[in-house]
């Protein structure tokens, strides 16, 4: 508890001051600023779906378990593009399929928005996973590439710009689909208005590629840490997409919130993210990586506790909290990955990127069987409980 005290403490007291610096490094270079971006538009388009859940699962008619079966095409369309997203790397380059990756995933959106059937929704999510995945990998490699030919560690501070996106997505895009109810206008406002944008920034990171390395035969035993780093953010990242995708109807329902409420929870739990990746450079150097894992799960511990007491204020301070802890989770995992001995920075990462892709995409799933079983609140228990798993793991490292 002290440590997470620590923490917590630390974040507040130097948040200003840490947060303008990783702002300034951002917003002095645009070839730093323009791929930061893209994590922006990212999370914009996925705020903006995530918003809609409750409207496209009343206008089809299904129940939180059909919702949770439909999610599961969307992993299942994630893990169909692990093996080939590597070879678009090596083929495309790192800046193209960066690009274009986010193209096809603001097109691909539209499917579940246009799907006239239940069925209709599972092969548009199916093929919003897949462009997901390709996006993805993309821009954590695109990232780590920048980081090391530029000398300048911006991991975290660019996953800070996806905090970024969510707050103005979730808070802002509540507001703009309860005052226009035109779910179809709303989507193609927002993805004309980012695909522009890229098109104008995208000369700064169009022409990066990874570097080359002839493929040489090597030991297994270097993947055993990355296993490690990789399932503590596939719990992490269970999490944090459960969050995303359910944390509208669980104030809906759990926490009996009115409407125009329900996008809070997402954009506090966004709002925590933010504050705590843009210090997060920070603390890495302070605390050391594994121990600021311990001390960034055990806060996001903390948060559940306030989520689970269904208690308006409780909760969303508990999703805030939760955002603060798990901000610097994924960002740091993607660290110590490219820091593994015997594995290239380029393979780390996107294996990274692979496995915490796949944990987003498979939490709303787990949590829509339980809800449909039993309930949405007992769903959060077995996220904490999950975390908890994460906690433990996390202690068993040096």
């Amino acid at each position: 508890m002290q440590n997470n005290g620590e923490i917590i403490s630390f974040i507040f007291g130097n948040c200003r001051n840490r947060t303008m610096l990783s702002f300034k490094i951002f917003f002095q270079s645009r070839k730093f600023f323009a791929p930061a971006f893209l994590y922006s538009c990212f999370s914009l388009i996925f705020s903006t779906w995530v918003i809609y859940i409750p409207f496209i699962a009343e206008n089809l008619q299904i129940t939180e378990g059909k919702i949770g079966g439909a999610l599961f095409f969307t992993s299942l369309g994630s893990l169909t593009m692990l093996p080939v997203s590597n070879r678009l790397v090596d083929r495309l380059g790192v800046g193209r399929q960066a690009f274009f990756g986010f193209v096809l995933y603001s097109l691909a959106v539209y499917g579940m928005f246009l799907a006239p059937t239940y069925p209709a929704l599972c092969l548009a999510l199916f093929c919003f996973g897949i462009s997901s995945s390709v996006f993805a990998i993309s821009l954590n490699s695109l990232t780590a590439t920048i980081e090391k030919q530029a000398g300048r560690n911006i991991m975290t501070g660019s996953h800070g710009f996806w905090s970024m996106g969510g707050i103005i997505g979730a808070s802002t895009g509540s507001f703009i689909a309860g005052l226009l109810n035109m779910p179809f206008l709303h989507i193609t406002v927002l993805v004309a208005i980012l695909i522009g944008i890229q098109l104008w920034l995208k000369k700064e990171y169009f022409h990066i590629r990874t570097e080359h390395y002839e493929k040489k035969k090597q030991s297994r035993f270097p993947f055993k840490p990355l296993l490690a780093i990789a399932s503590i953010s596939l719990v992490i990242m269970v999490s944090e997409g459960a969050i995303a995708d359910w944390s509208a109807l669980y104030l809906k329902k759990v926490v009996v919130m009115k409407g125009q409420f329900l996008g809070l929870g997402y954009a506090l739990f966004s709002t925590g993210m933010t504050l705590g990746r843009f210090a997060g450079d920070s603390l890495s150097q302070r605390f050391g990586s594994w121990k600021l894992l311990r001390m960034a799960i055990g806060t996001g511990l903390i948060g559940f506790t306030f989520v689970l007491l269904k208690i308006p204020a409780s909760t969303l301070a508990g999703f805030f909290i939760i955002g603060l802890g798990f901000s610097i989770v994924v960002p740091e995992v993607y660290r110590l990955a490219s820091r593994i001995k015997g594995i290239r920075t380029a393979d780390g990462v996107s294996f990274i990127s692979a496995t915490a892709n796949v944990g987003f995409l498979t939490g709303p799933v787990v949590l829509g069987f339980i809800a449909e079983l039993q309930s949405l609140h007992l769903s959060f228990m077995v996220l904490m409980g999950l975390v908890t798993t994460a906690f433990v793991m996390s202690l068993l490292r040096r």
